[in-house]
């Protein structure tokens, strides 16, 4: 044993905290746990075509020494559990968006223009509403964008002054706005932001908690964000944090991608 079971048991519960703090996926769509860690595949439950999909291992290394391991406090060894956390976050988050593209088509898109006016910006976002309220969702929505779509959003203003975020989320019956730096793959970097769509009332970053079966698309996962004790190399212990997951998009219909031309 190289770390107490209570020191492990911290360090464990300090991944699940910081993942789910720091994942913008883990906030915006609920997730499915199997219950099965050695889960490999899983049905994608898709409304058009079914199929077993299989979940994807992401981790991160990290090196603790046994010193580290055994001081009379935590914190050293919180400090790089926490660092190794943000890492997988991040990774995570770069593939999940993109992970969402090849099942959008053209009747769950909507086209913005390069640095859209005010009007022309509540238009698009009004016409995203729209799509995905007629598909059943009628929730407030989440809208996922980048740097550019959040500054299109904050430097838009009216008459009085107000910036966009105030003035332009309401309308579009749109209650959380969050911030990604990848939102589709390389080959389609037009991609400016994606409206999800609720059937549940979801607050602001809470979708962890939420029902994935009324949603749609979700986190399937048989390996919740976890810290795995891999072995001892010397005078140091080599410690992961990991997820096995696959990203969910079960009724497109509830998800509109906003491009410009």
């Amino acid at each position: 044993m190289y770390m107490s079971a209570e020191r492990l048991a911290l360090a464990n519960q300090a991944v699940k905290n910081t993942f789910a703090h720091c994942s913008v996926a883990w906030q915006a769509f609920p997730h499915w746990d199997t219950g099965d860690p050695s889960q490999t595949m899983v049905p994608n439950d898709s409304l058009t075509t079914l199929a077993n999909v299989p979940l994807q291992l992401e981790h991160v290394d990290f090196i603790v020494s046994l010193a580290q391991a055994v001081a009379p406090t935590p914190d050293e060894v919180l400090e790089l559990v926490n660092a190794a956390t943000v890492k997988l976050a991040a990774k995570v988050d770069a593939a999940v968006f993109p992970a969402l593209y090849p099942a959008m088509t053209l009747a769950t898109t909507v086209h913005i223009p390069w640095w859209p006016t005010t009007q022309q910006l509540l238009t698009g976002l009004i016409e995203a509403r729209a799509k995905v309220e007629n598909g059943g969702y009628r929730a407030p929505s989440c809208l996922v964008t980048d740097t550019i779509g959040l500054h299109y959003l904050a430097g838009s203003t009216i008459a009085t002054g107000n910036s966009g975020t105030d003035v332009l989320l309401p309308p579009a019956n749109i209650n959380s706005l969050h911030r990604v730096n990848t939102l589709a793959p390389i080959t389609a970097l037009d991609v400016r932001g994606w409206l999800l769509g609720r059937r549940q009332r979801i607050a602001h970053g809470g979708a962890a908690g939420a029902s994935p079966g009324e949603e749609a698309a979700d986190l399937a996962v048989s390996v919740l964000p976890s810290l795995e004790v891999v072995g001892a190399t010397g005078n140091n212990i080599n410690l992961r944090v990991r997820i096995r997951y696959v990203t969910r998009v079960k009724d497109r219909r509830g998800l509109v991608v906003i491009r410009v031309p």
